[in-house]
């Protein structure tokens, strides 16, 4: 069985793959926001392919998704990964993106069909975006760290190295894939703030949408994400304004936390030799600040 569904293959010109998959490594949905971003920026797009979701989802965790109107059943979506071709006649080069959601089983054949699609139209490079929870503030400037597929693929790009042994989402496997393939490879890495629990998080996919731009050389229209950054940093702003000085004080923690983090803070670091971060901060005063700013994010004054 091909797991591959095509339908009409792109003639695209010195092509470029920017990779984001929603789950583990998309903390507050930043890497795959940032891919969707840049691919609302296109007029010129095309959707050419999409991978067969039966191998590779449990469907009761990844649910299709059903849309009735008026009684009527009008569309039905299921979860996977869809390749699309951003076409940019005004550059010198064009877009391949993809988009899904990490898969449950089966992840070498799933990484090696997404590295074949990428063959198949020409990708020699691919930018893959991942994001974690960090030991970071919303009003941090994002740094973002890298992982090339050469020794120099991190430095060019301009990126912060980072050194990490422990388990790896679907972005680590389909690095590898790439690396076999011959294509050449860079995932960066955005932190978020753990306070956020999953709430969207824009300062860090505009840095994430900036950095590709800048790595492709290709211009993409950020005023939007810099506008909606400064609404939801103020509002975030708020919030811990009227959570009080307990909230301040686990920041103040935060801060003093010097490593980043590719699990949730609250988590025991993997052979760190030291106490688990869940000892720094304690797990049940964590939880209730979490959903106090959590409360206020989706509308609800904090009590």
């Amino acid at each position: 069985m091909d797991v591959i569904r095509r339908r009409r293959l792109p003639n695209l010109r010195n092509p470029i793959a920017i990779i984001a998959f929603g789950g583990w490594n998309d903390a507050c949905d930043v890497a795959s926001t940032a891919a969707e971003f840049i691919l609302d920026a296109h007029t010129e797009s095309e959707r050419f392919a999409e991978i067969e979701p039966d191998p590779f989802y449990d469907f009761q965790q990844h649910r299709p998704v059903i849309d009735i109107r008026d009684g009527v059943t009008r569309s039905l979506s299921w979860p996977g990964v869809t390749f699309t071709a951003a076409l940019r006649p005004q550059d010198r080069r064009d877009l391949l993106i993809v988009t899904g959601q990490e898969p449950n089983y089966r992840w070498k054949t799933f990484s090696r069909s997404v590295v074949e699609v990428l063959s198949e139209v020409g990708v020699e490079e691919a930018i893959l975006a991942g994001a974690y929870v960090g030991a970071v503030g919303h009003r941090d400037p994002v740094v973002l760290s890298g992982v090339g597929s050469d020794p120099v693929s991190v430095v060019r790009s301009g990126l912060q190295s980072s050194s990490y042994h422990g388990p790896t989402g679907i972005v680590g496997v389909v690095q590898g894939a790439c690396r076999e393939a011959g294509i050449r490879s860079v995932s960066m890495w955005a932190p978020t703030p753990p306070y956020l629990a999953g709430n969207p998080f824009p300062k860090a996919v505009l840095t994430l949408v900036e950095k590709i731009a800048d790595i492709t050389n290709l211009h993409i229209d950020t005023s939007e994400l810099i506008a909606v950054d400064a609404e939801y940093t103020q509002r975030v702003d708020e919030a811990i304004e009227n959570s009080g000085a307990e909230l301040e004080e686990y920041l103040e923690e935060i801060e003093a936390y010097d490593e980043p983090l590719l699990g949730p803070i609250v988590t025991p670091a993997p052979d760190s030799g030291d106490e688990p971060h869940s000892q720094r901060l304690d797990p049940d005063r964590t939880d209730a600040l979490v959903d106090e700013i959590v409360r206020y994010l989706e509308g609800d004054s904090p009590t």
